[in-house]
């Protein structure tokens, strides 16, 4: 189960859910009214929000992992291997072949459309036109799952061998940081302050400048998914709980525990949203 938030106030509700038989990978994306949704019968899908009405789809090569939205179009990859970007209204305007597969959405910045592979490559594409303007391939290379986030200077992702690659933003490995589990969640970036946990349960806040460590603290199981920080507080969903950690200090604020593993953590409306595996949904407000 994945959150979105549609940040406009609730007027009406839907009659009936939108559902599919295929299913929905990842997080939807919300674009002018709409909510675009990947299906595993590849194919992406516009959702009205206002009533719950598909109202197109677009057919793709591949499964897709969730998309990213911004300024009136929609970016996603699919099993292909292949990127895409597309109108808000499911139109094609480039698609570009990618040399191995991109589990996650993409990173979309000013000028570029950024993507980590299962090849552990680092790629960024012309955001208008879809070209290849770069490609990194750190040493020892390992497969990339997380998405890539763009730090204060520079572009930062982890991958499968347990270290986080800061590149800049014209396609220079900049550095690397050893971790000690898998690195597939996005990092959290708010302002200057960076956060990245692992597989291990390990979370980490960094200097991006150099790579370095402003503390660590252990979480009570791996890290499920992107951190959120938020008026000086970090929280994260490690395994059943949900943890709250003191962005200064890394010292454990709260902690709350679920029946099911952690599935998606969410900030909308002064609220902390936590869903798990077993379907079911909670909400804490992000005050405590």
């Amino acid at each position: 189960m994945k959150l979105t938030p549609e940040l406009a106030e609730v007027e009406t509700g839907w009659g009936r859910p939108f559902t599919h038989p295929a299913g929905f990978w990842g997080r939807a994306g919300v674009i002018d009214g709409e909510a675009v949704v990947g299906c595993e019968d590849v194919r992406v899908r516009g959702i009205d929000l206002a009533t719950g009405v598909q109202t197109w789809e677009l057919a793709v090569g591949g499964a897709v992992p969730g998309v990213t939205t911004a300024e009136g179009r929609v970016y996603f990859t699919s099993a292909e291997p292949a990127l895409y970007c597309a109108s808000a209204d499911g139109k094609q305007i480039w698609r570009t072949p990618l040399e191995a597969e991109a589990p996650a959405p993409p990173l979309v910045t000013e000028e570029t459309v950024v993507v980590g592979t299962l090849a552990g490559t680092v790629c960024a594409f012309e955001r208008t036109t879809g070209k290849l303007l770069w490609r990194v391939t750190p040493e020892n290379p390992h497969a990339i799952y997380a998405r890539p986030s763009m730090g204060p200077s520079s572009i930062l992702v982890g991958n499968d061998g347990g270290r986080l690659i800061s590149i800049a933003r014209t396609g220079e490995l900049l550095t690397s940081m050893e971790f000690e589990g898998l690195i597939r969640q996005p990092v959290a970036v708010q302002e200057a302050m960076v956060v990245v946990g692992d597989s291990s349960g390990l979370l980490r806040r960094i200097n991006p400048a150099d790579m370095t460590e402003i503390w660590s603290t252990r979480l009570p199981g791996p890290l499920a998914v992107e951190p959120i920080i938020e008026g000086g507080v970090i929280w994260c969903g490690a395994g059943r709980n949900l943890v709250a950690v003191d962005a200064e200090d890394g010292s454990k604020i709260t902690r709350r525990t679920a029946e099911a593993e952690t599935s998606d953590v969410l900030l909308a409306h002064g609220r902390i949203y936590w869903a798990t595996t077993d379907g079911h949904i909670g909400a804490v407000n992000a005050e405590e």
